[in-house]
């Protein structure tokens, strides 16, 4: 069964269209709730947003993504079996039932991401990457519409009036959250802006409108996301002009990171005042430096998957009562896997983010897919040093990651099927320097 809607129809039965089309709107709908918008606001609070209802409505999502699963069995299979350190992290998580400090929410949600990990596989093998980068994109282009009808029409729902008065959160709970979606969507936006000439004019009015939401949000942090994954773009588009400026570009970056990590490291103090934030990152240095004491009493299974923060938790209490306020997260997503999984769990996530990126950065140089792999892989470094997202269950940057990195591992014949344009048929087993040909999106499946 072709896994793009945007090939011919012509030869198709109807009743197969239909069931394309009610696929990828099922997909959609499952999509926009993993973006956790809106409905937690509703039936949830911000200090227990674990409520029932929201748990029986994941129950219909995670049997869709089990059927999927099954459908797709030796797919699935075969892209299992190139994500070994990510297999891992997901089998510790599950395992850590055994040794958590609550074994029924660690067993809650170890189904939970479980199932989220397991949608972005099934994302992966099911679409090629101009379906699934156009599914991404109308997801992102509906919250972003609906987010910013929020803080118009109904500013006390969309717009902070407590802590951070005037910034915009759209549908979520907090403007961090807002801004670095919103970063994500302009970036995926200009990916797509810059490659699926079809429908250029929503794609570039998609970036436009996220970009305002990020400035909106006032989050520095979503800012510098919104410029990196701009940057990324960038710098493939230079890095194709010749050989010289390849190599010129890469050495330029690696100055750049290097200048930046002396920076940070003598006089990080110039980062924050450039970023308008106090050096302690808005409190968040305090409570890691409390962490750290709690990882140290079990460094290498943690406190199981997702048990530590629990209300009831001794070792949440020391570190609220260490920071004096009521943390929720561990505001740092390296950090929370330790807390979960130990050590063990952050390496393995470290190695499995490492083969990701390295992988992006090989087909960087085939195709830009991997450019937009690359800069998922960064924003995701990037958003992951400040908030907890690494690892989390029934969010939308975590099944966008795996299914990322399912992507990138797969067979380069699996990732482009569709013919290969005359003019890069032409130079196709040569030197990066000579394909200077940007191959468009909407050839690349």
């Amino acid at each position: 069964m072709p896994a793009s809607l945007t090939a011919s129809q012509g030869s198709r039965h109807p009743l197969h269209t239909l069931a394309l089309v009610s696929e990828l709107a099922i997909a959609f709908a499952c999509l926009v709730l993993f973006t956790e918008g809106l409905l937690p606001r509703l039936f949830a609070s911000e200090e227990n947003p674990d409520s029932g209802f929201l748990r029986l409505l994941w129950l219909p999502v995670y049997g869709l993504v089990g059927l999927g699963a099954l459908w797709k069995l030796p797919d699935m299979f075969r892209a299992a079996i190139r994500m070994p350190f990510l297999l891992f992290i997901l089998g510790l998580a599950c395992a850590s039932v055994i040794w958590s400090i609550n074994p029924e929410v660690t067993q809650r949600r170890a189904i939970a991401i479980a199932a989220t990990t397991l949608a972005g596989f099934y994302l992966a093998v099911r679409y090629d990457w101009r379906t699934l980068l156009r599914l991404l994109g109308a997801v992102w282009l509906l919250l972003a519409f609906i987010s910013l009808a929020a803080g118009i029409v109904a500013p006390s729902f969309g717009v902070m009036d407590e802590i951070h008065v005037g910034a915009w959160r759209g549908l979520w709970w907090e403007k961090n959250t807002m801004g670095g979606h919103m970063a994500r969507a302009a970036f995926l936006f200009a990916f797509l802006f810059l490659m699926d000439r079809r429908w250029r004019l929503i794609w570039g009015g998609g970036v436009m409108l996220c970009a305002v939401l990020v400035l909106l949000s006032t989050s520095k942090t979503a800012l510098l996301g919104l410029m990196l994954g701009f940057g990324v773009l960038a710098m493939a588009a230079w890095m194709r002009r010749g050989p010289v400026t390849t190599i010129s570009t890469l050495w330029l970056g690696v100055i750049s990171v290097g200048a930046f990590a002396g920076v940070m490291m003598f006089a990080p103090e110039l980062v924050f005042q450039l970023l308008g934030r106090d050096a302690t990152l808005t409190g968040r240095t305090d409570i890691w430096a409390a962490l750290f004491d709690a990882i140290a009493e079990r460094p290498w299974l943690g406190y199981g998957y997702a048990a530590f923060w629990g209300a009831e938790s001794q070792p949440a209490y020391m570190v609220r009562l260490a920071t004096e306020w009521l943390v929720p997260t561990a505001h740092n997503g390296w950090l929370e896997t330790a807390l979960s999984l130990g050590l063990l769990g952050m390496f393995g996530l470290a190695i499995c983010y490492l083969v990701m990126m390295g992988r992006a950065v090989m087909l960087a140089f085939r195709s830009w897919s991997g450019v937009f792999a690359c800069g998922v892989g960064l924003q995701f470094l990037l958003f992951s040093l400040s908030e907890s997202i690494a690892l989390q269950q029934n969010a939308i940057v975590w099944v966008t990651f795996v299914a990322v990195a399912v992507k990138v591992a797969m067979p380069q014949r699996a990732v482009s099927r569709e013919k290969t344009p005359a003019r890069d048929l032409a130079v196709r087993g040569e030197r990066l320097a000579r394909m200077a040909a940007r191959p468009s999106i909407v050839r690349i499946r």
